[in-house]
């Protein structure tokens, strides 16, 4: 969660102005609203949040004790391997969050069949891969960051592109239901292949029909 503050400053002499601080994350709340209240001179705190919820002092403070096991920052890598002859196509993808001040990885995969496209593989990996997040997420509500190297599906999820294959359209409707359906948000980015490189190896994986599931802590993506 990414978040700011805005409040109300009062000077010794009794002038006062309003103040919006610059984004900060989660784990560093407690540590400026501890120090805003020291001063006696800061009043009307509200927290803001990147999915647009606010909160007062006493609220958020509140949500962090109730959030505090939840994963949270949770980041997907996820690719595709697309086999035509037999229109099968191979899953794979990486999961970073943090939990209880732990770094945790998990990687998955998935081999399914009736697939008629490299860019519908695409998009199915990155339903799954959410899907999964969200299971990891387990109702705390943030943004999801997903990264791919299929240009094609994170131009199109994230608006830059249109999409006129009616194929895509029913996979990207279908992610955006399955956000919307946890009171969830994501955001996509497109990177290089070889930033993807262990959700390229874990599609691969998939449609060679070996099946990975791990879950590692402090292992640090590649």
């Amino acid at each position: 969660m990414k978040i700011y503050f805005t409040a109300q400053y009062e000077h010794p002499s009794g002038t006062a102005i309003k103040l919006q601080t610059d984004w900060t994350d989660e784990k560093n709340a407690f540590l400026f609203l501890n120090d805003f209240e020291k001063t006696g001179r800061f009043n009307s705190i509200t927290v803001h949040d990147d999915l647009g919820q606010q909160w007062n002092i006493k609220e958020f403070k509140k949500l962090m004790n109730k959030t505090a096991g939840a994963a949270k920052d949770i980041t997907i890598h996820f690719d595709a391997a697309f086999s035509k002859s037999d229109l099968k196509a191979g899953l794979g993808w990486v999961i970073n969050y943090i939990k209880d001040g732990t770094e945790v990885v998990e990687k998955r995969n998935k081999l399914i069949t009736q697939i008629h496209s490299n860019n519908e593989a695409e998009y199915a990996a990155l339903y799954y891969a959410i899907q999964h997040a969200l299971d990891i997420a387990n109702g705390h509500t943030q943004i999801l960051t997903s990264y791919g190297d299929a240009l094609t599906i994170t131009n199109q999820m994230s608006g830059e592109w249109p999409c006129y294959d009616q194929e895509l359209v029913n996979w990207a409707d279908k992610i955006d239901h399955l956000l919307k359906k946890h009171g969830m948000q994501a955001e996509y980015y497109h990177i290089g292949r070889n930033q993807n490189r262990e959700a390229h190896r874990l599609s691969r994986q998939a449609i060679e029909e070996t099946e990975i599931k791990s879950l590692n802590r402090n292992d640090r993506h590649e």
